[in-house]
C-alpha cells in the first residue's frame, strides 16, 4: 500500500526496538569462527517474492537488500545471538532473534504481513540515542520516505510548511526558514546529520539555508525542552536533515537512489542521487550530488521578477565500521546563486543578487566500548568556511558576509543510575570569526562559546522521565570601535560575554497500549546575536537599515509543554499545548521609523528588548476510514503578545520630535492554520486532495501590515513499481489549482506580489 510506505520511519522503529534489546545481542569477537546468514522475504499474504527489502544487522552496523527473488545473503556473521531487523515499503517491519553457529549457513524465510497504519521513525534528534517516537519527551514530527516526497519543495522550509506548528518566513521563494511556535532566527537550530550548518540564515530573510532536501533521508523536527541538547538558545526546536554523510552501517553491496524533479511555476528542476558502498572489509563510503535552477515565479498578480536560483551541491563521505566503533570524516560543498525581489519602497527595483558559497569538513568518531567510566564515548568536530556577497543589477557590492566557523563536541553516555537509568556528560566549543563589507558598517567579531551539560533518562516501563541542565557562556569581540546612537543615545561598541544556566524535566507515562501522555517543562536562555549588538547601516538585500544596541540583554525564558499521542492500527493523533513566558524577548522595533539612502526610505530595525508570552496548540489526526480511505488534518495556533509595555519611541525630525507608540505584539507571528487531506491507497499508487486553509492575522508588529486569510487547493498524486530490478516512485503534485490570489502574513514580499500561483510539480526516484 502506498500510504504507508514510510521505509525508513518504519524500519528505523523496529530498529529501536532490536537495539532495548541489548542483551541478545552478541558483540562482534573476530577471534570467534563466522557464520552465514541466507533467506527469502515474502509477502505475507501471497507468498510472493518481495524484492527491496532492507534487512539489517545493527549491533554489527550491516545491511543488505533482498534481491528480485527476495533473497538475501550475510557472509561472515560472528558466531552468537544477533537480532535481524526486516523491513519494506507498504509493510509491517519483522524483528528475529537468530542464533548463528560458527561454520554453518543459517536458512530463513521471512514473511512480512502488509501495514495497515505507519509507525513514525526512528527518532535521532533530542535524544540520548535513537528511539521509537512514542518514546520521546517533545512533541517530534518525522518526514520521511512517502511523507517526504509529498511534501518536497526546492527548500527546507517549504518542505515542512504543512508541519504542525511549523511557519515559514521569506523574502522571496528561495529563502524559506522555519518558524518554530511564532520563534524565529536562531530560536530555531538548522543542523544537517546532528551538526550545525555554519550559515546565516537566522541573521536575516534574505539568507538562504544551505540545505537543499532533495537527498536528505529523512527530516525531524522537534519542539520543545529537548531541543536544549543541541544550544541554550534552541526555544522554537531543532530542524534536522539526516543524510548520513559519514556512513553509519557497512553496506554488504552499493546502493543508493537517483531523484529528479520538476516544476512549472518557475520552470525549474533539480537533479540528485547519492550512493553508499563498502570497500574492502569494513569502510563505508558514501557520495552525493545535487544540482538545482529555475527562473523567476510567476504569481496570479504577475511574475515575481528577480527570483531565479541556480544552486550546486555535493558531498564525499567514509566511515570504518569496526567493533570498537566507528571513524569517519566527510566535506560538503554547497554554491546557491539566486536572486531576491525588488519594488519595495527605497529599496533596488530590479531586486539584488546573492552569490553564497559553503565548504564544510567534518569528523567522527564513536567508541561504542566502555571508556573508563563511561559506556561510550562519541566526539564531533566540524570546520566551515561561508561567504556571500549582495550585488546590485550593475555587480556592485552592497553587502557582503564571510564566516569561519570551527565546533567541537564531545558526549560520553553512561549508566551511573544502575539499571533501567541512561544518561550522558557533554562539553561543547564554539569558534567564530565574522567579517562583513559594503554598506552595513557592523564590526568584524569575534565569538568564542563553550558549554558544558549533562543529561539523565530514567525507566523503561510506562513511566519515563528525562532531565537536563546545561552551562553555555559566549564572548563577542568586535575588532572595529566606535559607536551606535540608540533612541538618541551614543552607546560606544566594546566587547560582550554572556552566560546563564538553562534546563529541562520532562515525562511522558503510556497509559496504555498505544495511548502517551506527557509533560515538560524548561528554562532557556538566548545570547543576541553579533548583528543584533553591533550591526549599524543599510542591508542592501532586506531593504532595512539594521541599527544593534551594544547594551542589549540575553533574553531568558520559561516554558511548560503539555501532550498527547495515540496510536492505533487505524488512527494517530498528536496534540500538544505549550506556554512560553520570555523576559528580555530580542525583536527589530521599526514604529514608524525610517532612514534616508540613495534609493529612498528604508526601515529602521533597532534591535530591542521586551518582555513577551507565546502560547498555543498544534496538531496532527490521521484515521483509516476504510482500508483504502486515509483522512488526515493538522492544526497551528500561536498567540503572542508583549506582557510589559514598551516605551514609545522618539522619533527626530529636523524641526521636532515626537514620540510614537510601540505595538503591543511582537512581529511576524503566523495566524492560526492548517490543513484537511483525504488520500486514496492502492496497493501501487495514490490519489488525494489538500485544503490548506489560513485566518486573518491583524496581531501585527511595529512594521507590519494585517494579513487576510485565505484558503488553496492542493492535489497529489502518486504510483510505485518495480522495473529493472530497480524501485521507482513517481509523486505529482498539483499546488494552489484554483490559481488563487493570496498572501502568507510572513513573506516578506507580499506587499509586491501575492504567493506563487499553480504549480504542477513532479517528483521521480529509483532506488538501486
Amino acid at each position: 500500500m502506498f500510504v504507508h510506505c514510510y521505509k525508513m520511519m518504519v524500519s528505523r522503529y523496529l530498529l529501536a526496538c532490536s537495539l532495548m534489546a541489548g542483551s541478545a545481542v552478541a558483540p562482534l569477537a573476530a577471534q570467534r569462527s563466522a557464520g552465514v546468514i541466507a533467506g527469502v522475504v515474502l509477502h505475507g499474504t501471497s507468498g510472493a517474492a518481495l524484492p527491496h527489502a532492507t534487512i539489517r544487522l545493527p549491533a554489527l552496523a550491516r545491511e543488505t537488500e533482498s534481491d528480485a527473488t527476495g533473497a538475501f545473503r550475510f557472509a561472515g556473521v560472528p558466531a552468537g545471538t544477533h537480532t535481524l531487523a526486516v523491513h519494506a515499503i507498504g509493510h509491517v517491519p519483522l524483528a528475529r532473534v537468530v542464533a548463528v553457529a560458527g561454520g554453518d549457513t543459517l536458512s530463513l524465510r521471512l514473511e512480512l504481513a502488509e501495514a495497515v497504519v505507519a509507525l513514525p521513525g526512528l527518532v535521532v534528534t533530542g535524544t540520548l540515542t535513537e528511539r521509537r517516537y512514542d518514546e520521546t519527551v517533545s512533541p517530534t514530527t518525522v518526514l520521511a520516505d512517502a511523507e517526504l516526497d509529498r511534501r518536497l519543495d526546492q527548500t527546507l522550509g517549504a518542505t515542512l510548511r504543512t508541519t504542525p506548528g511549523v511557519a515559514v518566513t521569506s523574502l522571496g521563494p528561495n529563502t524559506g526558514r522555519p518558524v518554530i511556535r511564532g520563534l524565529g532566527g536562531d530560536r530555531v537550530l538548522i543542523l544537517e546529520d546532528g551538526l550545525r550548518t555554519g550559515d546565516l540564515s537566522a541573521q536575516s530573510a534574505d539568507h538562504a539555508v544551505v540545505i537543499d532536501p532533495l537527498t536528505a533521508r529523512q527530516v525531524e523536527v522537534v519542539r520543545g525542552p529537548m531541543a536544549l541538547l543541541y544550544g541554550s538558545n534552541a526555544m522554537g526546536g531543532v530542524v534536522n536533515a539526516v543524510r548520513d554523510e559519514i556512513p553509519r552501517a557497512l553496506p554488504d553491496h552499493a546502493h543508493g537512489q537517483l531523484s529528479a524533479q520538476g516544476s512549472t511555476v518557475n520552470t525549474g528542476g533539480a537533479l540528485g542521487g547519492d550512493v553508499v558502498t563498502r570497500l574492502g572489509r569494513d569502510l563505508a563510503v558514501r557520495a552525493e550530488a545535487t544540482v538545482r535552477g529555475g527562473g523567476d515565479v510567476r504569481t496570479p498578480g504577475g511574475t515575481l521578477t528577480n527570483t531565479q536560483l541556480r544552486s550546486a551541491s555535493g558531498s564525499v563521505g567514509a566511515a570504518f565500521v569496526r567493533d570498537w566503533g566507528r571513524a569517519g570524516g566527510a566535506y560538503r560543498y554547497y554554491r546557491n546563486d539566486y536572486g531576491i525581489p525588488g519594488g519595495f519602497i527605497g529599496a533596488h527595483p530590479t531586486g539584488v543578487d546573492i552569490e553564497m558559497e559553503r565548504h564544510t569538513l567534518r569528523g567522527e568518531l564513536d567508541l561504542v566500548r566502555r571508556v573508563g567510566p563511561l559506556a561510550s564515548l562519541k566526539g564531533s568536530a566540524q570546520y566551515v568556511n561561508y561567504r556571500h556577497v549582495e550585488l546590485t543589477k550593475a555587480g556592485n557590492i552592497g553587502t557582503s558576509f564571510g564566516q569561519q566557523m570551527a565546533v567541537m563536541d564531545l558526549v560520553g553516555r553512561h549508566a551511573w543510575l544502575g539499571r533501567g537509568t541512561s544518561g550522558a556528560i557533554g562539553v561543547r566549543g564554539q569558534f567564530r570569526d565574522v567579517v562583513t563589507g559594503g554598506a552595513l558598517r557592523t564590526p568584524d567579531t569575534r565569538e568564542f562559546t563553550g558549554a558544558v551539560f549533562a543529561v539523565q533518562e530514567v525507566g523503561t516501563g510506562p513511566v519515563r522521565a528525562q532531565a537536563g541542565v546545561r552551562y553555555d557562556a559566549t564572548r563577542f569581540e568586535p575588532t572595529q570601535a566606535g559607536g551606535i546612537f540608540v533612541d538618541n543615545r551614543f552607546v560606544p561598541i566594546r566587547p560582550r560575554t554572556f552566560g546563564s544556566l538553562s534546563g529541562s524535566v520532562g515525562a511522558v507515562w503510556t497509559a496504555r497500549p498505544g495511548v502517551q501522555l506527557g509533560a515538560s517543562a524548561n528554562r532557556a536562555f538566548r545570547t543576541p546575536d553579533f548583528n543584533e549588538i553591533f550591526s549599524n547601516g543599510p542591508h542592501l538585500a532586506s531593504n532595512s537599515f539594521d541599527v544593534g544596541d551594544p547594551d542589549l540583554r540575553q533574553e531568558t525564558g520559561v516554558g511548560i509543554d503539555l501532550f498527547a499521542r495515540v496510536t492505533t492500527t487505524r488512527f494517530r493523533l498528536d496534540v500538544a499545548a505549550y506556554r512560553n513566558q520570555l523576559t528580555d524577548y530580542i525583536f527589530a522595533s521599526s514604529r514608524g521609523r525610517a532612514e534616508l539612502g540613495a534609493q529612498g526610505a528604508r526601515p529602521r530595525f533597532q534591535f530591542t528588548n521586551g518582555n513577551a508570552r507565546f502560547e498555543g496548540m498544534e496538531g496532527f489526526i490521521a484515521w483509516n476510514a476504510t482500508r483504502r480511505l486515509v483522512l488526515e488534518a493538522t492544526g497551528s495556533w500561536v498567540r503572542a503578545e508583549f506582557t510589559t509595555p514598551n516605551a514609545p519611541v522618539p522619533v527626530i525630525t529636523p524641526d521636532d520630535t515626537t514620540f510614537v507608540t510601540a505595538s503591543r505584539f511582537p512581529p511576524w507571528i503566523p495566524p492560526l492554520n492548517g490543513q484537511a487531506a483525504a488520500r486514496w491507497e492502492a496497493d501501487r499508487w495514490f490519489a488525494g486532495v489538500e485544503g490548506r486553509v489560513a485566518a486573518r492575522q491583524d496581531r501585527t508588529g511595529d512594521f507590519e501590515t494585517p494579513t487576510d486569510g485565505w484558503a488553496i487547493v492542493n492535489l497529489v498524486g502518486g504510483v510505485r513499481f518495480d522495473w529493472g530490478d530497480r524501485v521507482h516512485a513517481i509523486t505529482l503534485r498539483v499546488d494552489n489549482v484554483g490559481d488563487r490570489l493570496y498572501r502568507d502574513h510572513l513573506s516578506r514580499v507580499k506587499a509586491i506580489r501575492p504567493e506563487p500561483g499553480r504549480n504542477v510539480s513532479l517528483l521521480y526516484r529509483v532506488q538501486f
